[in-house]
């Protein structure tokens, strides 16, 4: 008799419907829902719900952020403030940006214990303290790390690799050296220093961020972070119309989420991936759910031989 195949990994994803509104000009608040009925229909990963609170969502918020901006946000009001980030605001809105707050967090408990997990979302590192900015209301990374160090852990690590840089990050976590932040950019607006729990390279085209992810695992080995969230913004894909790095295509960016990915996992360090930008609708969530597919992907791999 044939032999019956062994189950693929799936890939554990943290998921709500309600994150995704119409709220934004571009694909950036409904991408989401594509790329996990996308990753669903392949049979990549299997969908978990967070459990959800407004009213501690909305008070955790304001941990991070300045409470005045966070009641704007919540209520509407200013709506100036509220719209900072460059959407139209809406009750749906709010409350979908207090899920993704929660299912954050939620993600990077689950991560703990799961060793990786998905959680769909964008929308955060340039978030600042008193005012959204570039499609990023809340900062939910900073949010999580802060959470997660208060309850035991002692260094968290953001790898960013959206085609921007994560200036709202860097301000929230301040000088911390718990949290840890290592960023490949295609330009610089923002000053970075903070020895080796800083790592801000720019890269103009395929060749120079190659050469700028090999410095990715001296930084693991430096920072020794226990958790990693990693926000794999496909926006450096070259035809995308915000981002856009020369030479960087489908291959290279496979290639990055290949190497962070089996890095970060060979340590045995739990993982949490983030959509991040992408902006070419119809291609850009394509190119996310090839994350999602190389998460998978490593899950089968789990066992192997280091560089198997």
């Amino acid at each position: 008799m044939p032999r019956k195949r062994a189950p693929k990994p799936l890939v554990v994803t943290v998921w709500d419907e309600r994150y995704c509104t119409a709220a934004a000009p571009t694909n950036s608040s409904t991408k989401q829902k594509a790329v996990v009925e996308m990753a669903l229909a392949a049979g990549l990963v299997e969908l978990r719900e967070a459990a959800f609170e407004a009213g501690a969502a909305w008070a955790d918020i304001a941990t991070v952020h300045d409470p005045a901006f966070v009641e704007a946000v919540r209520t509407g009001e200013p709506r100036g403030l509220a719209q900072s980030q460059g959407f139209t605001w809406s009750p749906a809105f709010a409350e979908g940006l207090a899920r993704i707050w929660s299912g954050h967090l939620a993600a990077c408990r689950l991560a703990l214990a799961e060793g990786m997990v998905l959680h769909p979302v964008s929308g955060a590192h340039h978030a600042g303290y008193a005012r959204g900015s570039g499609f990023c209301t809340f900062n939910y990374l900073v949010g999580a790390a802060r959470a997660l160090l208060a309850g035991g852990l002692e260094r968290v690590a953001v790898v960013d690799l959206d085609a921007h840089q994560g200036d709202g990050t860097l301000q929230l976590a301040g000088p911390n050296p718990a949290i840890a932040l290592f960023d490949i950019a295609g330009s610089c607006w923002c000053e970075a220093r903070g020895a080796n729990r800083l790592a801000y390279q720019v890269a103009r085209d395929a060749t120079a961020y190659r050469t700028a992810l090999r410095a990715l695992p001296a930084f693991l080995d430096g920072v020794r972070p226990q958790l990693v969230q990693y926000q794999a913004g496909v926006d450096p894909f070259e035809e995308d119309p915000v981002g856009g790095i020369d030479g960087v295509g489908e291959a290279v960016l496979a290639e990055r989420d290949r190497l962070v990915i089996a890095e970060v996992r060979r340590r045995g360090i739990p993982l949490v991936v983030n959509l991040a930008g992408g902006y070419v609708r119809g291609v850009s969530e394509r190119l996310h759910v090839n994350t999602v597919s190389i998460m998978a992907e490593s899950l089968g791999l789990a066992g192997a031989p280091a560089g198997g």
